[in-house]
């Protein structure tokens, strides 16, 4: 059997990514992946400040383990290993060498394989390096976690966009790990010892003139970019060094070197996020054209959670060690197959949350479907099976009484708050759930999809559903559906002569039909019943 029959990547990179308490440990997990799929009689492997594993056949002949110890060299001294550089960005940081059967033909096994699993050594040393520098910097240890294909894409981008000076523009959802990916960015470039100075795109402090002299020599990270007002686009454009020409004087003295440095004074490198379409933005007018085209010159997109399977387990055991869960005596298969069938609108943001509930609520015991029913119900469809080790263990794992839902705020509430655009209540809800409903407020006749209203809002539709249900415990066709009775009830007022038909066009009712219903439903009459009880009426007999 040929290296290359062994299985796919995946195969052996998706199991090892649970090893990821330390680089030795998923190192370790991923070469002994290797070796049980691999005709493989021997070898090693070293890397850089981790140090040495060797490989050699146990007592009982049949299994390979790892040992700590050994010198490469000696380790794999036969002649015919092979050895494949470990590199990142070009720069050597380890090799393998690994001894390998040969076909029974004599015929030496092909092994593409290999390099693959070597690239991948070399970006999981990077990410426990920028780890241990993030832990210094920031007092947190900030890592990506997984190794799905759309995470060694993004490894493949940090590689070539760190030690560029070229703007980097991150896409990605709300929750995923852009934050992360721009500070890795910095902190595998040559400005890591420069300052990092992050913006919150939504409420930012300061000024851009404070922004880039805080933040010169190092990296100026804009978050939420999209969020920023047309007057802070255009004072950012304003401190930027032109990459196109757009013009000729460079701000504060800053010019650019062939690699998109700038030079003079030493300006920041910008970094930029968002969680909406830029470049739909641009087009409508909503954004300011020539900050885009100053930012996109570097582009990755962050992928939601639900594209991601492979990455789940993971991410969940790395929540559970951070909120004293002890994966080992905590993580169930239960628990995993209800966190893989989830959508995770809110992404790593609402995963980080649910976790840690269940680490705490449940007391460092295994995490079963009941636990994830009654700490985390949306992540459940329908009726939950009996829970077996709950009946058997009742003390440790006790019922709770049920808990009546919090009652919802009034729905017309949330209509006045649409219709009148009120600052005040508005401003406590999520910036797109926020100009979700102003754009119903104005918009609330036109034929409006989910689709449509979540690329106004800026967020996913999965994600602006998940809000309505939420923040405002309704959806959005329920509370469209409410606009329109509203708007209708004020026509119905206003010229009680209207007919009904061109009320119902108006609010956006094609059908009267189903006008007619959804009014009686709100309402609790029809709109002619309606009509003819309004104050002042004629009555007719």
């Amino acid at each position: 059997m040929t290296v290359s029959a062994c299985g796919t990547l995946d195969e052996i990179l998706h199991p090892a990514s649970t090893d990821f308490r330390s680089l030795p440990d998923l190192i370790g997990g991923l070469m002994g992946r290797l070796a049980d799929r691999a005709p493989l009689r021997g070898g090693a492997l070293w890397l850089q400040d981790m140090g040495t594993l060797v490989l050699a056949q146990d007592r009982a002949g049949g299994r390979l383990c790892w040992t700590a110890d050994g010198d490469p060299n000696d380790a794999a001294a036969d002649p015919e290993a092979v050895v494949v550089p470990i590199t990142y960005a070009d720069t050597p940081v380890g090799e393998m060498r690994l001894v390998l059967d040969r076909a029974p033909d004599g015929a030496a096994p092909e092994a593409p394989i290999l390099q693959d699993v070597a690239r991948q050594c070399g970006y999981l040393a990077k990410r426990y390096e920028v780890r241990r520098w993030a832990e210094r910097r920031f007092g947190r240890p900030l890592m990506m976690v997984g190794m799905s294909q759309a995470l060694r894409e993004l490894d493949a981008f940090l590689e070539q966009a760190a030690h560029s000076a070229l703007p980097v523009l991150l896409t990605g959802e709300f929750g995923t790990e852009k934050a992360q990916l721009a500070a890795a960015i910095h902190g595998c470039g040559p400005r890591r010892d420069g300052p990092f100075i992050q913006v919150n795109g939504a409420d930012p402090m300061g000024t851009p003139t404070d922004w880039f002299a805080r933040a010169a020599g190092g990296t100026l990270f804009l978050s939420g970019v999209d969020e920023m007002t047309p007057a802070l686009q255009g004072q950012i454009v304003q401190h930027m060094p032109s990459q196109l020409g757009q013009w000729l004087d460079a701000p504060g003295g800053w010019t650019l070197s062939s690699n998109g440095a700038a030079n003079g004074t030493g300006g920041p490198r910008v970094i930029a996020s968002t969680t909406a379409d830029l470049r739909r933005l641009a087009e409508e007018g909503r954004f300011s054209r020539p900050l885009l085209a100053e930012l996109d010159f570097l582009c990755a997109t962050v992928p939601p959670l639900r594209d991601r399977p492979a990455d789940i387990e993971p991410l969940v055991l790395a929540a559970l060690d951070r909120h004293g869960g002890r994966a080992e005596e905590t993580r169930t298969d239960e628990l995993i197959a209800l966190c893989k069938a989830h959508s995770w609108p809110e992404n790593l943001f609402e995963l980080e949350r649910v976790i840690a509930r269940l680490a705490v609520m449940t007391g460092g015991r295994p995490i079963r479907h009941g636990d994830v029913r009654r700490h985390a119900p949306w992540m459940v469809g329908g009726a939950m099976p009996a829970d077996p080790e709950s009946a058997a263990h009742p003390v440790a794992h006790p019922e709770a009484a049920p808990v009546p839902p919090p009652a919802p705020a009034p729905a017309d509430h949330w209509v006045h708050c649409a219709l009148t655009r009120d600052q005040d209540a508005l401003a406590r809800l999520h910036g797109g759930l926020r100009k979700a409903l102003v754009f119903l407020g104005e918009r609330f006749a036109d034929p409006i999809t989910l689709d449509e209203l979540s690329r106004q809002a800026h967020v996913s539709p999965s994600h602006l559903s998940y809000l309505f249900r939420t923040e405002l415990q309704t959806s959005f066709k329920g509370l469209l559906g409410r606009i329109r009775i509203h708007k209708a009830r004020e026509l119905l007022a206003a010229d009680r002569r209207l007919p009904i038909t061109e009320v119902a066009m108006s609010v956006g009712y094609g059908d009267l039909s189903h006008f007619e219903k959804s009014f009686r439903r709100l309402v609790g009459e029809s709109p002619r019943e309606h009509r003819r009880n309004l104050p002042g009426a004629e009555r007719r007999g």
